[in-house]
Order: structure tokens, then sequence, then C-alpha cells
């Protein structure tokens, strides 16, 4: 009733760039007026400035230097006990294990499968089958245990999706089917080739939820209810992320800066984007609208097929302290193996040969297009009511060892100490009141802007983010780019670097926090070929103790400094509402919209 009859009031905070003018011009009139009204001005004056000098706070550089800094070597971390186990035999794709134990009452299970060498006409059914996999029925042979049974099935048994949802609910705090690390329903941050499945679980819970989604995996039986359903979700998704400036942003970014090789197929995390599943998806209604749901059920069917055939994949399992890895990997192994032996879809001809190998570390290769000049890109789109920028360009910093060498030699030359500079740097030109922070949202041109660096895809990205006034945000940042080049000593001081420092080893003791966090932060370490947590800590301490001011200036020169040079090979991205001008001071941008764009895709799979 309150709600409904009620009188309401909306308050609505609007950025307005031509405000902050218009405001400073008329606390500048006020000045003058007042100014007029003073009588004896000298005193006014030097009671001005014994006020001014009474509120300063000066810190001595004795007391500055006095602070103490961070020794990254003592940072703490979540308490923990963690192995690698390589299996003698496969486990159907898992062919390594790597579990930690730390304090806690659940387990969190991950398996995670290889899809790098899929075919190309399945990946476009990827985004679909991650939203039909433990969300659709689930069809049990005689011969499986069903749910908590003391006996196998005497004949088939089909569990309906909604049974299995709410049973497998039941079982789980949450659980997960997708492609990649850190994914959204059309876009994964890192590793597009693996695809996850995974649940998080009370550790009294875990032999039957596993059985539970182990037969989710295997015995999907993927529906024309369900496939017609979900199709048409995720289209209602694609509206709605069409709104948002980030979600187009990130978007249109990935499908000019992920590229294949000549003769290869496109990248998964190119099909998962929206721009091309508008148009799949629109097909895939077609066709089960039209009675020949079968053809979509086979690509599905496919792609299930080539999971649970796979090879070199691991599972990650996080325990609590008390329990023990192998009681938990012989579990899978019963479970995979009492299904599997039911399996009844023909196995996939191939002439590849299947090697058994270690499946760390995960080497991957740049996908950033080379560029010869600048790539500068404007996509108007009408329903959006901010705007946002990405520029990129392609860097090589190694961030881990490179294997060539021991690692205790590698450590000793700190053959990453560019990476660690680097984040200190970005993570001291973008925090709260610092300089691009101050250059973008002090003037209210946007929300901020942020430098960032992403070592998976190997690429230095500058965002600007949700700006009133896009052109000026830009400039204005360009302009403090190039003053940092001018006055270096100004806005980075040896204390700076011990900030930078607090704020770096901040966020990596935070990434080692809670049990999920950890079980990442390990999974992290192992796919770039660290053996352990203590070995990874090791190897970022040390070379964020050896960070030096120079050090930093030296990766500005180098990298930094390049978002300030109109005529370096990089991306620049402005994603806007329509009627948005671009000054030529920004340089010369096409503008594609993203129809355009979507058409450059094919859809008929």
């Amino acid at each position: 009733k309150w709600f409904i009859d009620g009188a309401a009031c909306h308050v609505a905070m609007i950025p307005d760039a031509e405000l902050g003018p218009k405001l400073e011009a008329e606390r500048k009139q006020i000045e003058k007026a007042n100014e007029a009204k003073i009588v004896d001005k000298e005193a006014h004056a030097n009671y001005v400035k014994e006020a001014i000098e009474a509120n300063k706070v000066n810190v001595p550089d004795e007391m500055k230097h006095a602070m103490p800094t961070p020794d990254p070597t003592k940072a703490g971390i979540l308490p923990h006990t963690q192995s690698l186990v390589v299996l003698d035999n496969d486990i159907g794709p898992v062919s390594a294990v790597q579990t930690i134990n730390v304090d806690s009452r659940f387990v969190e299970a991950q398996i995670q499968i290889p899809i790098g060498d899929i075919p190309e006409d399945m990946r476009a059914y990827l985004i679909l089958f991650q939203d039909l996999l433990l969300g659709t029925d689930v069809v049990l042979p005689a011969g499986v245990i069903y749910d908590d049974d003391k006996e196998p099935l005497k004949s088939e048994k089909r569990i309906p999706y909604a049974d299995f949802d709410s049973r497998l609910s039941d079982l789980v705090t949450s659980h997960f089917a997708c492609v990649g690390q850190d994914s959204g329903q059309f876009s994964c941050s890192w590793l597009d080739d693996l695809f996850v499945v995974g649940f998080l679980t009370p550790y009294a819970n875990y032999p039957l939820a596993l059985r539970w989604v182990v037969q989710g995996l295997l015995f999907a039986d993927f529906t024309t209810d369900r496939i017609l359903t979900c199709s048409q979700n995720l289209l209602t998704s694609i509206a709605e992320l069409k709104r948002e400036v980030d979600d187009v942003l990130f978007t249109v970014e990935t499908h000019f800066t992920n590229t294949s090789p000549e003769g290869k197929p496109l990248s998964n995390r190119r099909h998962m984007s929206f721009l091309e599943q508008e148009g799949v998806l629109k097909g895939i209604i077609d066709k089960t609208k039209a009675g020949k749901a079968d053809k979509v059920v086979a690509k599905l069917r496919e792609i299930q097929n080539t999971l649970l055939r796979a090879t070199d994949g691991f599972m990650a399992l996080s325990l609590p302290s008390s329990e023990e890895p192998n009681t938990y990997i012989d579990t899978l192994a019963r479970e995979w193996n009492m299904c599997f032996e039911r399996y009844t879809q023909p196995a996939i001809a191939t002439d590849a040969p299947v090697a058994k190998r270690h499946p760390f570390p995960i080497k991957y290769e740049s996908r950033f297009p080379t560029l010869t000049k600048p790539l500068l890109v404007h996509v108007p789109v009408q329903s959006l009511q901010a705007s946002m920028s990405l520029f990129s360009f392609k860097i090589d910093l190694p961030e881990r060892p490179t294997g060539k060498r021991s690692f205790d030699e590698e450590l000793k030359d700190l053959t990453s100490i560019d990476f660690f500079a680097l984040q200190m740097l970005v993570s001291l030109l973008g925090r709260a009141d610092g300089p691009l922070y101050n250059a973008a949202r002090g003037k209210g041109y946007s929300y901020g802007a942020f430098i960032f660096i992403m070592p998976w895809s190997k690429k230095l990205v500058l965002e600007i983010d949700r700006a009133s006034d896009i052109p000026k945000a830009a400039l204005a940042i360009n302009q403090v780019i190039a003053d940092i080049h001018n006055n270096w000593d100004s806005y980075i001081s040896d204390t700076d670097v011990s900030l930078a420092l607090s704020i770096v080893q901040y966020v990596n003791t935070l990434l080692q926090s809670t049990p999920k966090k950890m079980l990442d932060q390990i999974i992290s370490n192992s796919i770039n070929g660290f053996k352990d947590a203590t070995e990874y800590n090791t190897w970022k301490s040390v070379h964020l103790a050896a960070v030096t001011k120079n050090d930093m200036r030296r990766v500005f020169e180098k990298y930094v400094s390049r978002f300030a040079d109109k005529d370096y090979p990089l991306f620049r991205l402005l994603v806007t509402p329509s009627d948005t001008e671009i000054p030529a001071e920004l340089g010369s941008f096409e503008v594609k919209t993203l129809e355009e764009i979507s058409a450059t895709y094919r859809t008929d799979y």
C-alpha cells in the first residue's frame, strides 16, 4: 500500500560536463563581488594566509621516510596445504588433480576440460550448450545408481529438468558449467580453451553431489522444449546487454583484438560474443520451431561427446583441512567409470596420437592483431546513455618464469621486473585521487579512468569509464600522461613507490584470503607453471620488493606513454550514444554500427 499509493520522490544524479565550467564561472563572479566588499584588503590577505598556514598538514620528509615500507615476503595468506596428483590412469578427461586443504567445511570441485581443438561449427553452439548442461532433462540408463539408492537401476529412468534442478540445489550451494574462467553469459575473461564444470557443497554431500553432476554431464537429454526456452532467454539477455555500455565496449573490443591466424578457426571467445550469437540463436529457434531440432541436438551431442573423450584435462579440489584428497579422487573415479561404461555415443574418429602429458603449464599465444598504424573505431549505439572508451596494445611482459633456466636463476636475474614495475605504476596512476582519477572524474568528464594489464591476453589497456563527455575525458587523460612525462618527479616520489607496493600487496593478499579465492589462485599458479603457492609468492614478493622509482619510470616511458602517442599503432575504441560527435583532435575514427559488425559473422551453423 505504501509503495503503490504513497507519494514518491525520485532523486537522480546526472553527470554534466557543461555544468562544471558554468559553476566555476559563477564562483568567480561571487569571489569578485565579495572582494569588492573588503575594505582593508591587505589585512584580509594576511588573515587568509594565516588561516591557510594554520590548517596545512605538513608531513616532514623525515617522517615520510620513517613510515614502514611493507615487506612483500612477510604478507600472510590463508593457511593451506596443496598437492598435485598426476594420475597413472586418466579419469575420463582428467589427467591430474590439483588439491588444496583449507580451514573450511565445504568442498569445491572443478573439472577443467580442453576444448581448444573442437571444430568451428561446434564452437557457435557452446553458449547454448553451457546454458543447457545441468539445466535440461537427464536420462539415466539401466545399470547406474540413481540418487542415494543402494542398487543400480534395472531400466532407463528420465529425470525431468525441474526435478534434476531441485535435487541438485538441495545438494550444492552453487554449480556452474561454462567456457573459461570468470565467465559471463556471452564472455569469458581468460582460458576460453577450457570448459569448466564445477560445484560447491558441504563436504558430507560431496559423493552424492558429484554423482548428480557427473550424470548430468554424461546423460543430459537436450529436449526441444529446453532448447527453445534457453535460446529465447539468451536472446532476451542480448537485448539487455545492448543497453549496457560496458558489455558493448568489451564485446566490440574482443571482436577487433581477438583474431586468429589465417586458416585457423575463430577462438571460442569470439564465437561466444553476442555479435554472433544473436544470429545463431535466431537460427536455432527457427530450426526448432520448424521441427528440425534434431540438427541442433546433433551439434550439442557432438560437443558433449568431445568433452567426455578429451584428454589432458584436470580437476581442482578445495577440501577441508582434515580430508584426505585420495578419497575424493577415488570417488570421482568410481562415479565416472560407472557412468562412462554405459555412455552410448560413438567415439569420434581421429588420427591424432593420444600423448600422455602433464597438463601444466598451459601456454597461450597472443591473439592481438599486428598493427602498422593506429586502429580507431567509433561505435554509436542509440540505446546507450553514457560513453566508454578502451585503448589497448600488445605487450609481451613475462609474468612467470620462462622455463628456459632454473627457477632460482630466473628469480636472481629478476626476469619479470618490468611486469611488476608496471603493475605498481598503474595502481598508483589509477587510484582514487590519483592523476588519472583527477583528470577524468575530478572535472566531471567520466566516472573514472584506469590502466590495467591483461597478462593472459598480453595487452595493456586504458579504460575511461561511463563518461558524460568522452572527447573531453580522453583529451584530459592524454594531457595528464604527457604532463607525467614532463614532470615525473612531481607525480611519483619515493614515498609513492612504497604506496604502490602497499596497494599491489593488499590486492595480492586479498586474492589468497578465502578458500574460493585460494583455489582460483592455485589454479592460476599451476596454469602459469608454478609448483605451489609458496613458489608463486616468492617469485612475486622478491620482484615487488626490488622495484624502484627508476623501474617505474622506465615502464612508463616504454608502455604507458604510448596511450598519448597519436601515431603509435594501438587500438582505440569509443562506444557512445548515437548523437556523440568526436573532434578531429582525437583522430580520424571509423564509424561502425553493431549491426555492421554483426553482419561479418557467419550464423548458418
